[in-house]
This record gives C-alpha cells, sequence and structure tokens, in this order.
C-alpha cells in the first residue's frame, strides 16, 4: 500500500502508516541532521577539553608529529563508520561499505602496529600501557565527551522509527564515541599503537554499547 506523505516546518516528512491510523515520522535528510549533530557535539567536546581536561602538554608542538594526525585518522575512521551506517539506518538505504572499509583498513593498520610496537617494548613500558588506571581514565574521558552528541544524537532517533533499534544505538554511539576520542587527542598525550590501538577503540566500543542499550529502552 503506498504512503501518503506530509511535510512539517522542522524539515521532517511524515508518512501515513499501511493501516491509515496515524502518522509515522521520518527524516528527509538524515546526513545533514547527523553532521549539524556532530559540529555541536564536537564543539562540546573541545569546550570540556579546554576547560576541564586542559589541552595536553606538548599541544604547541604535537602538530609536528605525524602520529598525532594518525592517531585523528584512526577515531575519525571509526566516527564515519558509525555517522555513516546511522544515517543509512534511520533512511532505510542500500548498504554501502565504503566508510566501514575505512574503518576496518584503519583497525588494520593500528593492529599490526601494535603487534609490532608490543614485540619491542621492555616488559615494564609495555605494562605501563596496560595500567588500570590509564585504561579507565581513557575510558571514562572518551565517554564523558561522547555525552552531548550521544544524547543529541539518540533524539534524533526517537523521532523516527528504527527497524533495528539496538543497531541504530550502536552506530550513532561508534559516531558520537569516534568523535570524542578525535577530540580527546588534544588531552592525551599517548602516542604508542597498543595504547591508542586498544584502548581508543575500546572507549568507541563503550559508547556504542550504551548508545544500543540507551536506544532499545528510549524504544521500548
Amino acid at each position: 500500500m503506498a504512503f501518503d506523505d506530509a511535510t512539517y516546518d522542522d524539515g521532517v516528512l511524515a508518512v501515513r502508516t499501511p493501516d491509515g491510523a496515524g502518522w509515522r515520522p521520518k527524516a528527509t535528510r538524515p546526513a545533514w541532521r547527523l553532521a549539524e549533530i556532530g559540529v555541536a557535539g564536537g564543539l562540546a567536546a573541545l569546550l570540556l577539553v579546554f576547560f576541564w581536561l586542559d589541552l595536553r602538554p606538548d599541544i604547541a608542538t604535537a602538530h609536528q608529529q605525524p602520529f598525532f594526525w594518525l592517531k585523528m585518522a584512526y577515531t575519525a575512521a571509526l566516527a564515519t563508520a558509525g555517522f555513516d551506517g546511522l544515517a543509512r539506518l534511520i533512511r532505510r538505504g542500500p548498504p554501502a561499505p565504503t566508510a566501514i572499509v575505512v574503518a576496518v583498513i584503519a583497525l588494520l593498520v593500528f593492529a599490526v602496529g601494535g603487534v609490532t610496537e608490543a614485540m619491542q617494548l621492555e616488559p615494564a613500558k609495555l605494562a605501563r600501557l596496560f595500567s588500570p588506571a590509564s585504561v579507565g581514565a581513557c575510558f571514562f574521558n572518551i565517554v564523558a565527551l561522547a555525552l552531548p552528541t550521544l544524547l543529541l544524537a539518540l533524539t534524533v532517533l526517537r523521532g523516527v522509527e528504527t527497524e533495528r533499534p539496538i543497531l541504530a544505538g550502536f552506530a550513532a554511539g561508534v559516531f558520537a564515541g569516534g568523535l570524542a576520542a578525535s577530540v580527546y587527542g588534544l588531552h592525551c598525550p599517548h602516542s604508542t599503537f597498543v595504547f591508542v590501538g586498544l584502548w581508543y577503540l575500546g572507549g568507541v566500543l563503550l559508547c556504542g554499547l550504551a548508545g544500543a542499550v540507551l536506544n532499545r529502552l528510549a524504544s521500548t
């Protein structure tokens, strides 16, 4: 049965449900909405770094280090995969694995780099990269920086009907976590494949888990 369309002032398209009993809202331009959320959430995370965490001590010269940009590219690839996945889940479009392929390549680069690095590090230095205090701080800070973006993205999801709320929430969390991890690099001075590859990814996945749980609870 064909759906009737109606457009509201806020740019959200509503389609009549198949039984004709009501209207089901559907975002017409999810990518633009999510881009706006990314800008707002990224600025909020940046302010949190400035006024809460502080910038890393070597921020004046950090941009001269190749790993500074490599770390940012790694987390940005994760954020892009979450962004693309969420946008496509909202508009129910065909899968396009480009962003996921880029994220997988980034993961492989850090996996190979991490294994190579771990084989060369002294046991004491390697153990410090697994310090519970450092790992816990990394997880907590990434999740805290991701909260503004995640909450905004979940607000958008509450206005649309998705067939996979858990997956949509997970994608929202990965988007928010990857963006937050990119900003977190302005505070965190760690420059090793092992630490960034493992614990930045762990923080992003933790955000994804939080998004999946919260969106599932909101959709019940």
